[in-house]
């Protein structure tokens, strides 16, 4: 004891050792949850971050598909929509239509729902298609959730400036749809592809979504059906070893296809008029195709070279050349590109159907395989660099974009049809047309129904035609949805004095009117240019 204390020493002087190991248990909890709070935090960080990476992504393919949404006026083919869609048909007149189209009912049940509640405008014929587009490019970050997020983002922003994604998301066409199925097709067959061990949950849900988005890209194009057959098909391959997968993606497979192909059967039996104008696809040249589609894929010739110099130099990697092989989203795309492709040749054998367009079906799939590159070379080489590379060809993507904002790539049906209209008289007609009357008769039926309209073959073998009677009415032919070569024959086969006749001209649509002033001076009439300023005068160029 201490003198005059009375208090044992071991009580007078503190053990701090035994202070230590009393807090430890306190202080390791504490520990652990400032741990877990700063794991929360770092979480709602990251999860913030990546959600706005997302937003403006989303936000970027938005802008960049609504800007100059009706610089252009319908083409043939949306002409084509609306008038198959116009909710004034009965059910019978428009199951008719459909049927007599080569593509399948799905799109055209859409568009007529929507054509009934917002109107058949250029504007609202073409909204569905705008929200389809930037769709494709959320679902991205969706559909390929087993993916590392920079690779998702940069899967993304290839997405938001394809021209062929931006171009179709314009159009009131079912190419928009069909790229939205293929995109959710391609990421299901990559989950199915990536599950590994005993993660079966993931890989029946991987399939299923497969199986379904499948059955809807078959219904919107039969593009779709050969783009999910062939995801099957790789999804059964890719399975084999594993009982229970392997069944699941064989029933997959069976059920697209036991889901499609009767359709098709019956619908092959009412083709028509689609057939008739799908007959150019056999005249145009294979190279042109090829162009084209690298034109949606990837832009002008920069992005061309940029994308091969990067595949060049990683494929003389040897590292790269392993993590190809073992890696499906590099693989995959090729994969699915090759047994489109044979498979469309296959058809072409008996009916041409190999376009570029339709050929969209490949886009998510080689961006995937775009994607993995970069993948590839933030691991490799870091982050900056993959980041580096993944501007450089976004950039070069987007030089395309200024000449696609500005140029007149579709034929002026509208302006021509407003410029007809604008003509005294021609309340009965007759009119010349060239092609197929429905287009036209869609465009003036409400305002002219009793002006008739005689149709010119496009096969232009009927030999000359005779003079429609005089009338009130100055228009002689209206044709569009044709070159200015093309026109000269067709006023060729008229019995009726050049001088006689003067022409509005459009882009790929011309109007010819008689005038009695060239028959007074004995003049040829040369073409003459059309002026948006008044649509009820023809004017010299």
């Amino acid at each position: 004891m201490i003198a005059g204390s009375g208090i044992p020493p071991e009580r007078h002087v503190p053990s701090y050792a035994g202070a230590d190991a009393d807090l430890a248990p306190s202080l390791a909890i504490r520990a652990a949850a400032c741990a877990r709070q700063a794991a929360r935090i770092d979480r709602g960080s990251l999860g913030f971050y990546r959600a706005a990476a997302i937003v403006a992504v989303l936000m970027l393919a938005t802008a960049l598909r609504v800007h100059g949404l009706v610089r252009q006026s319908a083409w043939a083919d949306e002409i084509t929509t609306l008038f198959i869609s116009d909710p004034s048909h009965s059910l019978g007149r428009f199951w008719d239509l459909v049927l007599a189209d080569t593509h399948p009912p799905l799109y055209y049940l859409l568009m007529r729902f929507w054509s009934a509640a917002f109107g058949q405008s250029d504007l609202a014929a073409r909204v569905p298609s705008l929200i389809l587009g930037v769709s494709t490019v959320g679902v991205a970050a969706v559909s390929y959730r087993t993916y590392p997020f920079r690779s998702r983002i940069a899967l993304m922003l290839l997405l938001a400036v394809s021209p062929g994604a931006i171009e179709y998301a314009q159009e009131a066409r079912s190419y928009s749809l069909l790229l939205l199925s293929s995109t959710v097709i391609t990421g299901a067959c990559f989950r199915f592809i990536r599950c590994r061990g005993d993660d079966d949950s993931e890989a029946i849900r991987a399939i299923a979504v497969l199986t379904i988005s499948g059955i809807i890209a078959s219904y919107t194009h039969y593009f779709g059906f050969l783009i999910a057959a062939a995801a099957g098909l790789i999804a059964v391959a890719s399975a084999r070893g594993d009982r229970r997968r392997f069944a699941g993606a064989v029933i997959g497979l069976v059920c697209i296809i036991a889901a499609s192909v009767p359709w098709v059967i019956y619908h092959a039996h009412y083709m028509s008029y689609g057939v008739r104008t799908s007959e150019w696809i056999a005249d145009f040249p294979a190279r042109g195709t090829i162009a084209w589609f690298m034109r949606l894929w990837l832009g002008d010739t920069p992005a061309r070279i940029g994308c091969l110099a990067i595949v060049a130099t990683l494929l003389s990697i040897p590292g790269f050349r392993a993590f190809a092989r073992r890696e499906p989203a590099c693989w995959l795309g090729p994969s699915l590109a090759i047994i489109v492709v044979a498979a469309s040749l296959a058809i072409s054998w008996r009916t041409p159907v190999l376009t570029s367009r339709n050929l969209i079906v490949l886009l998510p799939s080689l961006y995937l395989t775009m994607s993995s590159l970069f993948d590839y070379g933030a691991v490799r080489w870091g982050r900056p660099f993959a980041a580096i590379g993944v501007s450089a060809q976004l950039l070069l993507m987007a030089q395309s974009l200024p000449w696609y904002y500005t140029a007149t790539t579709k034929e002026q049906w509208r302006e021509s049809a407003a410029f007809v209209l604008a003509q005294p008289g021609c309340s009965e007609g007759p009119i010349y047309v060239y092609g197929e009357t429905p287009n036209y008769r869609y465009l003036l039926e409400e305002a002219r129904p009793r002006l008739k309209l005689i149709e010119i073959p496009v096969e232009g073998n009927t030999g000359p035609l005779r003079l429609p009677p005089a009338t009130d009415c100055n228009v002689l032919v209206w044709a569009a949805d044709l070159p200015s070569s093309h026109f000269d024959a067709v006023l060729s086969s008229l019995s009726v004095d050049r001088s006689c006749v003067r022409v509005a001209v459009f882009y790929w649509a011309f109007v010819a009117l008689r005038d009695g002033s060239g028959a007074a001076t004995g003049n040829g009439c040369p073409l003459s240019r059309h002026s948006n300023a008044g649509l009820d005068r023809v004017m010299d160029p």
